[in-house]
């Protein structure tokens, strides 16, 4: 449970938003174009997705940390 919460605080930054935002410097996209316009959506979407899966992630650890019984056996 805990490395699917680090799993999911890090997919968004690492995977989308520091490549998206290096494409778009490299490239020269344009703000406010269609391609800037939707690599965003893009960008947002994943950010909801990533918040979505670590609110998960703590709910089940705070549901595993209900249940364990530290040193028994």
């Amino acid at each position: 449970d805990v490395v699917g919460l680090l799993g999911a605080v890090a997919f968004w930054p690492l995977t989308v938003y520091f490549p998206v935002e290096m494409y778009i410097v490299q490239r020269g996209v344009p703000r406010g174009s269609t391609r800037w316009v939707c690599l965003q959506m893009l960008s947002a979407a994943c950010l909801v997705v990533s918040v979505a899966a670590a609110a998960g992630s703590i709910a089940d650890v705070i549901g595993e940390l209900k249940e364990y019984r530290p040193f028994s056996g």
